[in-house]
């Protein structure tokens, strides 16, 4: 490890160190049992635990570094999850909703970017109408999953876990959420594009007013939002190695998407008004722009990973249950070191009772 990294990480466990809850002197109740005198820690020090223990974590698990290994896991998979998506697409939505669909999506993606996935779907469009068969989408659903399978193994190792799953459920696992994600990504593409219709269709049918298309369309891009946090919840649930319970609205989660959406918008300008990529790799620049904006992407996704990890450490460091259980364990270490002290005491008084004796037996034989 780096000097000057190792010197971020000793400082930022000097600051966990000494944010940690003071603790009380511990009192004896009448059963013997220690009794906890202090309350709640202050959310001061929870807040000053978790902005430490974040950067800590930041620093120590190298999250750009591995953003850039998973791009390139993306970009291997990127296409196969292309093709699955259009195929699966075909099936249930009309060719042009496909593409009205497409356009939307690639809205928050930068122009180079959307321009190289837009000529890869148009060209998968033009492939499915020739004879696409199943057999070849359920292998670009296997090769997609790739892409999930390298973001188990980043996840696992933001959250500290040993990878403890065989490796056949581990490949079920990432075909499945692959499978998943390509059907919420269908859906909401449908939702966007097919809903206005349906909108429309409704409010005509049923003599609702303007206020509904409104309300509507409010409802469409909030359900299209909440699709997306379901991926994102799926994606902290089942990849990595853990226990935790199913929850769409995490911090992590919110925090990721915004961040991920934020990246998208920015990266978008700067290409606009700075964009220095194609001057400088030529044929290759948008290429290299999509390899950045997946790079980007793929930090706010660990980013939020690390704060819902954070979090966790932080409310089982300083609960209540967290406080007793230190004190119980710092009561019973005390006991039994005054249970070895007094054997220590009992058995050297024993020993100088035996020298004692044997000294005394000796002056009387001597007397003799």
């Amino acid at each position: 490890m780096p000097a000057g990294r190792a010197g971020i990480l000793a400082a930022l466990d000097l600051c966990v160190a000494s944010s940690a809850v003071e603790k009380q002197p511990i009192t004896e109740s009448l059963g013997g049992r220690p009794r906890a005198t202090e309350g709640r820690p202050h959310a001061g020090n929870k807040v000053k635990r978790f902005v430490v223990g974040l950067a800590r974590e930041l620093v120590n698990d190298n999250i750009t570094d591995v953003g850039a290994m998973m791009a390139y896991y993306a970009i291997l998979a990127l296409f196969p999850m292309l093709v699955f998506v259009v195929t699966l697409a075909l099936l249930v939505l009309p060719d042009d909703v496909v593409l009205q669909g497409l356009a939307m999506a690639t809205e928050a993606m930068p122009p180079a970017t959307a321009e190289v996935v837009t000529t890869q779907v148009v060209s998968l469009m033009k492939a499915a109408h020739t004879g696409f068969a199943i057999g070849s989408a359920a292998l670009a659903l296997w090769g997609a999953s790739r892409g999930a399978s390298s973001l188990m193994g980043a996840l696992n190792a933001m959250f500290n876990k040993q990878e403890t799953r065989p490796w056949w459920r581990r490949q079920v696992i990432a075909i499945a959420v692959t499978f998943g994600v390509a059907i919420v990504v269908v859906l909401a593409l449908g939702l966007l594009v097919a809903g206005p219709v349906a909108g429309h269709w409704l409010a005509d049918r049923f003599g609702l007013g303007s206020m509904f298309d409104t309300a509507w369309g409010i409802g469409r891009w909030a359900g299209a939002g909440l699709l997306v946090m379901v991926v994102w919840a799926v994606l902290y649930k089942f990849l990595p190695d853990t226990n935790a319970p199913f929850r769409i609205f995490t911090p992590g989660a919110i925090v990721g998407v915004l961040l991920w959406l934020g990246i998208s918008y920015g990266f978008g300008l700067y290409l606009g008004h700075f964009n220095s990529y194609e001057a400088t790799y030529g044929a290759l620049g948008g290429g290299i722009i999509f390899l950045t904006w997946l790079w980007l992407s793929n930090i706010a996704i660990l980013f939020g990973a690390e704060i819902n990890d954070v979090l966790a450490d932080v409310r089982r460091e300083t609960s209540p249950a967290a406080a007793m259980l230190a004190h119980e364990s710092e009561f019973k270490a005390e006991t039994e070191h005054q249970a070895a002290q007094k054997a220590e005491d009992r058995a050297a008084q024993k020993a100088d009772d035996k020298t004692a004796q044997k000294a005394e037996d000796r002056a009387v034989r001597d007397g003799r």
